[in-house]
């Protein structure tokens, strides 16, 4: 005769935690009546989870304060899910380029997504979307204004819905909501999937301290105070000393990994790569150079405020001979110090011709180098800080 344990587990009717309907089983922790319910359960819970990693993190937060930016959520209007992993990459771009807050923290100016359609024209809506942006120097950004050339995303604002209007005043927060809610969640969670976003560092440091700091505590009182505007790195060294472990060290040579010229140029490349194929021709002209001269000329090498201003205006829009005369200045620097930079055979033999002639869209400057090829260098087609990561590197601190 089986113990009475196991005949009252086999007459286990538990209820299902999705369908609600009850169902026998034998096993004690069993809480859905088949596969299928236990499958769309834990979906549905990730979907959740998803969408609240996606409500609290600064990539969608960025996306609500430029569209409280523009006025409206519109800007938004029509995203896919390529459209939106382009712009989070764009977005993680800029926030490494900055050194994850850092350059703004130590006093250095920040770079910035300067539209390329502006985002408050006389008769349009510059879109907040990677066509249409470029990590650029504030300093140009901030002169540059509201001038359009061309190129760009926009919409006319005769055409702007009254249903999407965003106030100046709008809590953030609610404009997020919005936000996910025009893209759709579904795009939103698969975009969070891929790119691994996560919430916001600062909310989980600033939760933790909430929790642990004890308003008794004399030693607690000073922190208190400050936890509420304080960086992201400000907290972790408060959560790092109620731990007992020593500060995080100073990270300001995270600063010295991206200048001006080294933004410019990562840009260029991914501007001509994703959406203008004729800016790529003057871009390896660069690269050539920079293969076939030792590495005191691209280590020094930098653009000054005039060559930025150029590099910039061509980024946003204006045609590529525009930067024709900085690339000639380029290779006569290199030729004019021969000892100094060491240009190689291949530099010297093709200087006067490829120079001289237009800046072609269809046809790659280095077509027609074969007899040059064993002087160019395996770096020849690379400039520095081009590759985007696939989800935003977190800083050492």
């Amino acid at each position: 005769m089986k113990p009475a344990t196991t005949k009252a587990a086999a007459k286990r009717q538990p209820t299902c935690q999705l369908c609600k309907k009850r169902f026998r089983t034998r096993s004690n922790a069993a809480k859905f009546c088949n596969t299928s319910c236990r499958t769309s359960f834990y979906n549905k819970a990730r979907h959740v989870n998803r969408i609240a990693d996606a409500t609290t993190s600064p990539f969608f937060y960025e996306l609500a304060r430029q569209a409280i930016r523009a006025g409206t959520i519109q800007v938004y209007h029509h995203f896919d899910l390529q459209q939106l992993e382009a712009l989070y990459d764009v977005y993680a771009s800029y926030q490494r380029m900055n050194g994850y807050g850092l350059r703004k923290e130590y006093g250095e100016a920040p770079f910035e997504l300067s539209h390329i359609a502006p985002v408050r024209g006389r008769a349009s809506i510059g879109l907040f979307r990677a066509d249409n942006l470029v990590i650029a120097p504030m300093s140009l950004n901030r002169s540059h204004s509201t001038k359009y050339y061309s190129g760009g995303a926009s919409i006319p604002r005769a055409d702007l819905l009254p249903r999407f209007a965003v106030s100046e005043d709008a809590k953030v927060s609610e404009v997020v909501q919005r936000v996910i809610k025009l893209i759709g969640e579904d795009v939103v969670e698969a975009v969070v999937q891929s790119r691994k976003i996560k919430p916001s560092k600062r909310q989980a440091l600033y939760s933790w301290l909430v929790e642990h700091l004890d308003p008794a505590n004399p030693d607690h009182t000073e922190h208190l105070k400050t936890i509420e505007t304080a960086s992201a790195r400000i907290l972790a060294n408060v959560k790092r000393e109620l731990e007992g472990k020593e500060p995080a060290r100073d990270f300001r040579a995270w600063l010295d990994y991206h200048n001006d010229t080294s933004v410019l140029l990562s840009e260029w490349e991914r501007i001509g790569k994703a959406y203008r194929p004729e800016l790529l021709p003057a871009l390896e002209r660069i690269q050539f150079l920079f293969a076939n001269t030792n590495s005191r000329f691209s280590y020094n090498f930098a653009f000054d405020v005039i060559d930025l201003r150029l590099v910039f205006d061509m980024l946003h829009g204006q045609p590529v001979h525009t930067v024709t005369s900085i690339i000639d200045a380029m290779y006569a620097k290199a030729l004019a110090s021969p000892v100094k930079y060491q240009p190689t055979e291949a530099l010297v033999s093709v200087v006067g011709q490829p120079l001289r002639a237009s800046l072609s869209v269809t046809e790659s400057f280095l077509e027609g180098l074969d007899d040059c090829t064993p002087y160019i260098a395996p770096n020849a087609f690379y400039v520095d800080s081009v590759s985007v990561e696939r989800e935003v590197e977190l800083p050492p601190f």
